[in-house]
């Protein structure tokens, strides 16, 4: 549940499943059963007892997910696609790209409720022409304090895109009592890609001047809501200025760390990512009114689109998402960067900020602001792409994530993943994180099989390794694996020399690495690998001080 992320909401409307792992040393079974009560029921039992069979997959584009009331996880996705899960490792599909449309599992009938949105962008116009619909990337949170219309509190929000070309899109919002909907459409809310001569773009023939009625920029000047009116910034002449206006896709709602602000962080490529806080009773835009600077940050405030938080320029970025993790005391930005392609360079960052307006900086201290030009220099590559030893097919394209924090502080990152097999099919994965010495998330090598950490004996952790340098760059490239050995003397040797060691943490044991003047710092990890072993593997994932991040994983 997402209330906030990464909190325990213990309200009489959800109660997050916290039951406190119970220290039995030896007693395995009583292990297992406190484990599996808190992750969600027989499915869970069955997979740590059985987690080498096939995971039931689903094809689920830009996956957001959220933790429903009777603890069964959902995730939501681009073209009307979802599937929920009780353990996070098999897969329900709730529909398919734009499945009956008439009768929408998430939107009823998409063309009417919708039709708001579509007046702008979305339904038969622009890329969408010819009966064709282009609803993106949604994001669900419950939220207790939303009034409904029967004077009730608490609704599950969603919020959509809906586009027509790169730059001409809009963000709605519907609510339900349910989180599987359908859901009720409540407004759209932020607009991109007009203009002031109304000048079409593509394929349509709709007219784009900002004052139409179908856009709410007319009304919220005439009500003075946006104090100066319109800004000359968000034009080029009478054109869209994309440079500095997002493209209004991809939204994703977190509530700040007293649980009582509510934000919408959105934006792709164009004008970059910006940040809203939204009204806590109706799911409205708080629109700054005024252009402004931020005091905490030094972000610029526009009036409409809210606070600059990364990108612009038309560099690549997308996906935004923003977790607040207690434990640290840190919010987490996601973005994904490059084309979404098996072959696009599609690759995931991470930045982080003490203050919910940032400003986020990446493991090097650069600012996700500042990367408006050459942006593969800023922000922690998570992950590139890759081939496991005895795998056949490589990873390839893995991105717009969320990532999720459950009541027990179990972390978990979630995307969508394309393939080295010469096509653009696609699907979802979870991967388990842990925070490293420096409060960094640090993404496990194998997807979840629901494995869990502990504290390893020094000589379960030394020997050969394969390893996997994601590097830095946005690029279609396979990395290339090497191979090092951790000696017992603290020494490295192989394709890679420096040194290492290990260190105790409360919860697990934490490795460091020095390696060609770089310092990488993780966890290890035990765990099940993808080829179905019989036997779980040593792996270790860390983060370095140059933005790379480095998987090990023990050679067989």
């Amino acid at each position: 549940m997402k209330l906030p992320r990464g909190e325990v909401f213990m309200s009489g409307v959800v109660k997050r499943k916290t039951i406190m792992m119970i220290v039995a040393t030896g007693i395995l079974t009583v292990f297992v059963i406190a484990f599996f009560f808190r992750a969600g029921g027989a499915e869970m039992k069955n997979n740590l007892q059985n987690n080498q069979e096939t995971p039931k997959r689903v094809s689920v584009h830009d996956p957001s997910i959220v933790e429903s009331k009777n603890g069964e996880y959902y995730i939501f996705g681009s073209h009307l696609a979802g599937a929920k899960s009780k353990d996070l490792v098999n897969w329900t599909s709730l529909g398919g790209d734009y499945d009956n449309v008439t009768n929408n599992w998430l939107y009823g009938n998409v063309r009417n409720n919708l039709k708001q949105s579509f007046l702008w962008a979305g339904y038969d116009d622009g890329d969408s022409s010819g009966g064709k619909y282009a609803v993106w990337a949604p994001d669900v949170i419950w939220n207790p304090y939303y009034q409904n219309k029967d004077g009730s509190k608490g609704a599950y929000m969603i919020y959509y895109s809906a586009s027509s070309t790169w730059r001409r899109s809009c963000i709605g919002y519907g609510v339900s009592k349910e989180i599987g909907g359908p859901y009720t459409y409540v407004d759209t809310i932020i607009y991109s890609g007009f203009t002031k001569d109304g000048k079409t773009d593509g394929k349509s023939t709709r007219n784009t001047k900002w004052d139409n009625q179908y856009l709410n920029l007319k009304k919220l000047t005439d009500s003075g809501v946006l104090k100066n009116g319109i800004s000359d910034k968000w034009f080029n002449g009478n054109e869209w200025n994309h440079n500095y206006g997002p493209n209004a896709i991809d939204p994703t709602l977190f509530f700040d760390q007293s649980g009582k602000k509510l934000y919408m962080v959105y934006g792709s490529w164009s004008g970059g990512i910006y940040l809203n806080e939204l009204n806590l009773e109706t799911g409205a835009v708080k629109y700054p009114g005024t252009d402004s600077v931020d005091g905490t940050s030094g972000n610029y405030i526009d009036r409409y689109f809210g606070v600059h938080l990364a990108g612009g320029n038309h560099q690549s970025g997308e996906g935004p998402y923003i977790t607040y993790d207690k434990e640290s005391g840190y919010y987490y930005l996601y973005e994904t960067y490059g084309g979404l392609t098996a072959n696009g360079g599609y690759n995931m960052r991470l930045f982080r900020s003490k203050n919910v307006t940032g400003p986020y900086l990446d493991a090097s201290g650069k600012n996700a602001a500042d990367n408006k030009q050459n942006n593969e220099q800023y922000g922690i590559k998570l992950i590139g792409n890759y081939l496991l030893s005895g795998s056949n097919t490589g990873y390839k394209a893995a991105g717009h994530n969320s990532a999720f924090i459950n009541g027990d502080g179990n972390r978990y990152l979630v995307y969508h993943q394309r393939f080295d097999n010469g096509t653009e099919n696609h699907e979802v994965r979870v991967h388990q994180q842990f925070l490293n010495q420096k409060g960094w998330p640090v993404t496990a090598v194998f997807e979840n099989k629901n494995d869990m950490i502990s504290h390893y004996d020094t000589k379960e952790v030394l020997g050969k390794y394969d390893l996997y340098d994601h590097g830095q760059k946005t690029s279609s490239d396979m990395t290339k694996k090497e191979t090092i050995t951790l000696l017992e003397n603290g020494k490295i040797q192989g394709d890679r020399n420096g040194t290492w060691k290990k260190v105790s943490g409360n919860k697990y044991d934490y490795i460091t690495l020095v390696m060609n003047g770089t310092e990488y710092q993780g966890v290890f990890f035990k765990q099940h690998d993808e080829n179905r072993t019989s036997e779980p593997i040593m792996t270790f994932t860390t983060v370095g001080n140059n933005n790379t991040c480095i998987w090990g994983s023990k050679a067989k």
